[in-house]
């Protein structure tokens, strides 16, 4: 185990006490571990701040802030990244944790090819308690580590899709300094995508075909909650393509990029929508068989058909989105059914793309 001076870590806390040790444990045990480990706690009305002081005691490159009032996630990660002063940061969340030897990997990688960005991996998506839900559906853009100049990242952007899962994303500070206007607060949860966008088209990305985080899927999560919310996707995916279209960010961005990515942004917040509304439908279903005080024919007849309904009412109107919003990709099909049959064949990613 050896220490790299040029990592430093923030993590956002919010009343994640319970999730904390295992987080900081994770981070502490890396192979290589970073020079600074800074956690800003939002005002926590749990025992976070005592479980992030005894962290604290114990090593000391965890260092704790605390915000004087709940300000959001988004003003923690921009006041951890004033206060890092190592050349590369990783925002870690309080509530996943990441996997064995992902410093020591990305950082190898950032290393050998100081001129980048970034550097992201893949994504195990687990349950509250842990519970391995498979890999996160993002393009595996290549099956051996690489470099991608800005060129290529645009390249592969049009042709895959996004594919920086944000829990294992290291960027190189000055990169987001320099070139970015920080973490917006108007942007929401697309904050981190924005910036992940312009310095990988800036600078280049690094990129490990492995599962290298952990992302906790919680109902009352900050991602989760927010992209079920229509209205608020839909406001800061127009802002994202506005600030695209920019003076400062256009030559980043050419038109014809924007249009793909606009495109499949729409069909994807609508999609989500559609699912939302499926999922209402089957819980409607759900309470109707509560009703029955014992299953006939005739009950089994119906929620057979109702279901049946809900599906195919569901399919139809996603071929329609489509239709109308994709015009018949059908590269791009190809390739998010190869990587969702992927993800749920197995919790190890197949070969590249």
């Amino acid at each position: 185990m050896h220490t790299t001076s040029n990592l430093s870590v923030v993590i956002s806390n919010y009343n994640h006490a319970h999730y904390l040790p295992e987080a900081l444990e994770a981070i502490l045990s890396q192979s290589c571990r970073p020079m600074e480990v800074i956690v800003i706690d939002d005002c926590s009305t749990d025992n976070s701040v005592e479980v992030i002081e005894k962290f604290a005691q114990r090593d000391a490159i965890v260092r704790l802030y605390r915000n004087e009032k709940n300000r959001g996630v988004i003003f923690s990660t921009n006041r951890g990244l004033d206060l890092a002063s190592g050349d590369y940061v990783y925002f870690g969340a309080a509530d996943d944790r990441i996997c064995p030897g992902f410093f020591e990997k990305s950082m190898g990688l950032l290393n050998q090819h100081p001129q980048a960005g970034l550097c992201s991996a893949l994504l195990q998506l687990i349950g509250a308690e842990g519970q391995d839900r498979g890999w996160i559906s993002t393009p595996v853009i290549s099956s051996e580590p690489c470099f991608l100049p800005p060129a290529k990242v645009i390249s592969n952007l049009t042709s895959y899709g996004f594919w920086f899962a944000g829990q294992t994303v290291i960027y190189r500070r000055d990169a987001i300094v320099r070139d970015t206007d920080g973490f917006l607060q108007e942007l929401a949860h697309r904050t981190d995508h924005f910036v992940d966008y312009v310095v990988a088209a800036k600078h280049g990305a690094c990129f490990i075909p492995e599962v290298l985080a952990t992302y906790r899927i919680l109902a009352s999560g900050y991602a989760e909650t927010a992209f079920d919310n229509e209205e608020l996707s839909r406001s800061t995916f127009t802002r994202l393509l506005e600030l695209m279209r920019s003076a400062k960010y256009a030559p980043l961005f050419s038109e014809k990029f924007v249009r793909v990515l606009e495109q499949r942004g729409w069909y994807d917040i609508e999609v989500r929508t559609l699912r939302l509304i499926s999922r209402s439908q089957m819980a409607l279903l759900n309470r109707l068989r509560l009703l029955r005080t014992s299953q006939s024919p005739g009950d089994y007849l119906f929620f057979i058909l109702f279901k049946t309904f809900v599906l195919t009412e569901s399919a139809l109107a996603t071929a329609y989105l489509w239709h109308r919003r994709i015009n018949w990709d059908f590269r791009w099909l190809g390739i998010k059914i190869k990587t969702r049959f992927s993800r749920h064949a197995s919790s190890k990613p197949l070969g590249g793309i």
